[in-house]
């Protein structure tokens, strides 16, 4: 999975992009789920925000621009002046292996 980090001006990972082709909703929430300090992980249907969780005690937001878009941005609620670091939520996204790559290695391991 191709992630595209955002970082602050100390460095810091404010928030970041991933691809969304071949993940799943249900992939999505799996990962979130998945990191220490995610909690309330919920689906949204009626506008581009298309889940929302709460980490570290913040409103965190997975945004789809347009609706209809090739990447999902990850990352606090619009308008939050959040120091939280990304970092744990962005590598559980790194670890997700996409549905192409698990069939090609199954393939290619017979």
């Amino acid at each position: 999975m191709r992630t595209y980090p955002l970082r602050r001006a100390d460095g810091s990972l404010f928030a970041f992009e991933v691809t969304s082709t071949w993940v799943s909703f249900h992939s999505l929430f799996k990962v979130l789920r998945s990191v220490d300090g995610v909690t309330d992980v919920k689906r949204n249907f009626f506008n581009e925000d298309r889940a929302s969780f709460n980490y570290g005690g913040e409103q965190w937001i997975v945004n789809e621009p347009f609706g209809d878009n090739s990447r999902y941005w990850i990352g606090p609620e619009r308008g939050s002046k959040s120091s939280l670091d990304a970092t744990a939520v962005h590598d559980a996204f790194l670890q997700l292996e996409s549905l192409p790559r698990r069939l090609w290695r199954t393939v290619t391991n017979l």
